[in-house]
């Protein structure tokens, strides 16, 4: 029985989120001036979206490596497990920048990072949506 291949199937993704992470990380280090104007705390958005690619990457790996089990319940605990590392991860990152900040937190750069994690968690699950999908054509 021939093995659907997920491995190979996630590396149009992965460069996409690479791109993505670069595009985004290259418009807030040049365009800093331009958004302290705008009252944008670039460095957080920075971390955030260091954070957030890393943990997409993690999710998209596991995920794949569980599309071939044959139990479909190993995927489905893998997927909802990668959305509760990502939702605590980021919410442990949100505590310590909150606490550390002591009352100087920089709203704008939360809402930037709250898009970036809508678009990483959009292209993660469109792709494990589509490596799903075309693994049941294959079989």
């Amino acid at each position: 029985m021939n093995s659907y291949n997920a491995k190979t199937a996630i590396k149009r993704p992965v460069r996409l989120m690479i791109a993505l992470f670069i595009l985004i990380s290259c418009f807030f280090l040049f365009g800093k001036d331009a958004l302290r104007e705008n009252n944008v705390d670039n460095t957080v958005v920075l971390i955030g979206n260091l954070l957030l690619f890393l943990i997409s990457l993690l999710n998209i790996y596991r995920s794949a490596s569980a599309i071939n089990n044959p139990n479909p319940q190993v995927f489905v605990r893998v997927f909802y497990s990668g959305f509760v590392i990502r939702l605590f991860a980021c919410g442990a990152a949100a505590f310590v920048y909150i606490y550390t900040q002591q009352g100087k937190i920089n709203k704008p750069a939360l809402f930037i990072c709250l898009g970036i994690y809508i678009i990483y968690s959009l292209i993660e699950t469109t792709t494990l949506k589509k490596i799903f999908n075309d693994r049941k054509s294959n079989a």
